[in-house]
């Protein structure tokens, strides 16, 4: 049992080092290419009419695709992997993917051709813009959530790493796009060139999974019989349902907090979408990738009854989840407004603006380690195939942040928002893990040992803020770099280069008292180096 764990756990930790590496490489070009898109077309209402297009389609992503669909199908598979073999778990995923296909393919053409007519009604503005070129992404709906579901299945075999290179290739075609391409056009040309690029990138992106799945021997296969397999379908169906209505009411939820930053001024629902862009960047690369990997690997052990591994790794992700996620907090909170200056301080983003959304991100950075573990605590429940406890919690928090965002919103304005999303946040997780203690009391997720690591952790990652402000401070900020870009000027460095210097001695100092600390993820994280290192010195030799 004792190398079954530990196979496990560098198994763990080797996918989800290389998935969140591509993570890493994927965030970096998706915010490049935010970047180009800004600059390419503008802020107004085309922007405005295309991001609420791609609004659209994506929120089929999340419920479809990678979301909701995507958790309940690993257990699925696993389970099926597990008891009934290779063979019958690719019927399975044969049948739940032809039918999202066909509800899919209803669903784009039942909501394109409405949205063609209507956009004919309209007069020229943002909401003319979206509808008219909602068919045009409608598509892409179909490519993103087959790509997603078929990402569940590849994670299932254990295939994390390639994968996670369709986000890279999307991102990569897209910036071609823009700046071979859309660039040299204006207008409503101009984004349905953009929006065919996106099609391009998604053909490009399912093209890919199914090769991998190919591979592997998980290609779908086709027939009357996979077509009318009940059995699969209603266990997919009622494994989903909860999920969609929480993401529901999650939406619900996103959109009172937009409609009542609207209500506090002019800034603070821009404030509020800038800072979560950063926020949630740590976030992504880290939780999501280790979610990602812990779902397969927590659901395989749920599968064989194996909860004592279960619980085990369930520890060490969030252990280790909290080692990455702390130190970000306490860095962020600590350079807030140079932070905001390095990554939107150009153009019409002005010095209001940057005080204005560093405030908000000052709160909001308090609660990456509640967002990050909160990826994992609710793993806990889908791997076991428990989709109802989640739905549950979140329904109860959902409606404490809107009753925290009323109370908030005048005393603390958009700040007040994001600590709702922090104390909700808090709830959700607490909860999460106390459900899950008393669903397995012979199992329990040790709080003791967690408060114990916390004691350790915080002052490891505090203490380095001293130097690191003070070089921030010694160092000189009138130096100046200009870089002409399609007519825009870029002068930052001297903010830029203060923060990465405070980051290299925040980084350097955080590592060290990590080590006198004996903090055992640090230890784990520079083993594996060394291991590396000497691995290929070996083969060098």
């Amino acid at each position: 049992m004792a190398e079954d764990q530990t196979s496990s756990v560098n198994r763990f930790f080797s996918s989800s080092r290389n998935l969140a590496a591509s993570t890493l490489i994927s965030r970096v070009l998706g915010l490049f290419r935010e970047t180009l898109t800004a600059a390419v077309i503008g802020g107004g209402a085309l922007m405005s009419g295309w991001t609420l297009a791609l609004t659209w389609a994506n929120t089929f992503r999340r419920i479809l695709g990678e979301g909701e669909l995507g958790k309940a199908l690993v257990p699925i598979l696993s389970l099926s992997l597990e008891t009934e073999g290779k063979e019958r778990a690719r019927e399975r995923f044969s049948t739940i993917l032809l039918w999202l296909t066909l509800l899919l393919c209803a669903l784009a053409v039942v909501l394109g051709v409405p949205s063609w007519l209507i956009a004919r009604t309209l007069e020229e503005g943002r909401w003319k813009t979206a509808f008219e070129l909602f068919p045009i992404l409608a598509p892409y709906m179909v490519f993103i959530c087959v790509v997603g579901a078929a990402t569940a299945c590849a994670n299932v075999l254990r295939e994390f790493f390639l994968p996670s290179l369709t986000a890279i290739l999307q991102n990569v075609v897209l910036i071609l796009a823009l700046v071979l391409v859309c660039r040299h056009y204006r207008g409503m040309f101009q984004l349905k060139m953009f929006g065919l690029a996106v099609l391009v990138a998604g053909v490009l992106e399912m093209t890919l999974i199914f090769l991998i799945l190919w591979r592997r021997g998980m290609m779908v296969r086709i027939s009357r019989a996979i077509m009318r397999d009940r059995e699969t379908l209603l266990s997919i169906w009622k494994l989903i349902l909860p999920g969609l209505l929480g993401a529901s009411a999650l939406q619900l939820s996103l959109q009172c907090d937009r409609l009542i930053a609207g209500f506090i001024g002019d800034f603070a629902a821009a404030s509020l979408y800038f800072s979560e862009r950063l926020v949630y960047l740590p976030v992504g690369i880290f939780a999501v990738s280790f979610a990602t990997v812990a779902n397969t690997e927590l659901s395989r052990f749920a599968a064989a009854g194996n909860y004592d591994d279960l619980t085990a790794l369930l520890m060490k992700t969030i252990r280790i989840l909290l080692f990455v996620s702390v130190p970000f907090t306490a860095f962020m909170i600590c350079f807030p407004e140079e932070i905001i200056r390095v990554f939107y301080n150009y153009g019409r983003f002005d010095d209001t603006a940057v005080r204005e959304t560093a405030y908000a991100f000052l709160m909001y950075s308090a609660g990456i380690p509640l967002f990050a573990v909160f990826k994992i605590s609710s793993v806990a429940f889908t791997s076991r195939r428990d989709m109802v406890t989640p739905l549950k919690v979140s329904l109860v928090c959902i409606a404490l942040n809107i009753v925290l965002n009323f109370a908030l919103m005048v005393p603390l304005k958009q700040g007040g928002i994001a600590l709702a999303t922090i104390m909700s946040s808090l709830l959700n997780n607490t909860l999460l893990l106390t459900i899950y203690n008393r669903q397995l009391p012979d199992h329990k997720i040790d709080f003791r040992v967690l408060g114990m690591y916390l004691l350790r952790l915080i002052p490891a990652c505090g203490l380095p803020l001293i130097p690191a402000v003070l070089i921030s401070r010694v160092i000189p900020r009138n130096l100046e770099f200009t870089l002409p870009y399609w007519n825009v000027e870029i002068t930052t460095l001297n903010v830029a280069v203060p923060l990465v210097a405070a980051g290299i001695v925040y980084g350097a100092g955080l590592l060290a008292l990590c080590w006198l600390f004996r903090i055992e993820e640090v230890m784990l994280v520079w083993g594996r180096i060394l291991h590396r290192g000497k691995k290929r010195a070996g083969q060098q030799g």
